[in-house]
């Protein structure tokens, strides 16, 4: 502490010095410049706007030009960061604007009313079980009701409300864990239950023993689905598990259609549509 004052008060004395040695020198070419440079390394802003360019009418003509340049240089700086921060800010306004002129396009299932939310925050932890988005009560939402998903063109099942506040919500992906769905496979009239493994993939369990199931069927909501409107894609089977002997039925791995950390926004299928105040 005592070397930072000392250094401190050395500093100080050698700025005094210089400061009373520039004021007793005459007031000559060479000692103005040197003044002017001095002045403007300590405090550049005094230099600046209207107040600046009267300090600089007084000075020789080759040291207001090369302060004059400086400044300059700094205001053209200062503006080229600003554009490049428009055009990145424009950028990203298209790129969302595109995206939602997509997801305005899809058509809902009939009988319901529906409303697009945005994604407020994920559990970086639990990545595969739940999201919060930005509509609640204040938009007629309501416990249960299904939550889908664009993608390439389509709506696919995300997942389910489960908690409802007055400005946002909580939705259940189908990936978790206590996620369950009715769905058919694509390839037949093969029913089955898809399940949450708290991970990337979905498995569908309870499929007839002695059906042939394929890779690359495609899963879709039944129509005896609790939650879903029927005929809702929730993914494609990407593996086969072999048949377990003390099992009497298969199972497969589905890829689901939504993928967890694309999801932006969001259609909430609401059995009702908001109250009018």
């Amino acid at each position: 502490m005592q070397r930072e004052t000392r250094i401190a008060n050395v500093v100080l004395g050698a700025l005094s010095a210089l400061s009373l040695l520039l004021l007793s020198l005459p007031l000559s070419t060479p000692v103005r410049s040197l003044k002017a440079g001095a002045g403007y390394l300590l405090d550049p802003l005094a230099y600046r706007g209207e107040a600046g360019y009267r300090r600089l009418a007084g000075l020789p003509e080759r040291t207001r030009r090369l302060l004059e340049a400086d400044i300059d240089n700094e205001s053209l700086r200062a503006e080229l960061r600003r554009m490049e921060w428009l055009a990145t800010t424009v950028s990203a306004l298209s790129t969302e604007n595109e995206r939602l002129r997509g997801a305005l396009a899809l058509q809902p299932p009939a009988g319901r009313s529906p409303a697009w939310a945005r994604v407020m925050e994920r559990d970086p932890i639990h990545w595969y079980r739940s999201l919060v988005v930005d509509a609640g009560l204040d938009r007629g939402i309501s416990l249960n009701d299904p939550v889908l998903g664009p993608r390439a063109g389509r709506l696919v099942a995300v997942g389910r409300v489960v908690d409802v506040r007055p400005n946002t919500s909580t939705v259940l992906l189908l990936t978790d864990e206590l996620s369950a769905a009715a769905a058919y496979l694509s390839s037949g009239t093969l029913e089955g239950l898809v399940q949450g493994q708290d991970g990337p993939r979905l498995r569908m369990n309870y499929l007839n023993a002695e059906a042939v199931l394929s890779e690359g069927d495609s899963v879709y909501t039944s129509p005896t689905s609790a939650t879903f409107p029927p005929d809702i894609l929730i993914g494609r089977v990407v593996r086969v598990n072999p048949r377990d002997p003390f099992l009497t039925f298969q199972s497969v791995e589905i890829s689901p259609a939504a993928d967890a950390s694309s999801l932006q926004e969001l259609m909430i299928l609401r059995a009702r549509p908001p109250e009018a105040r």
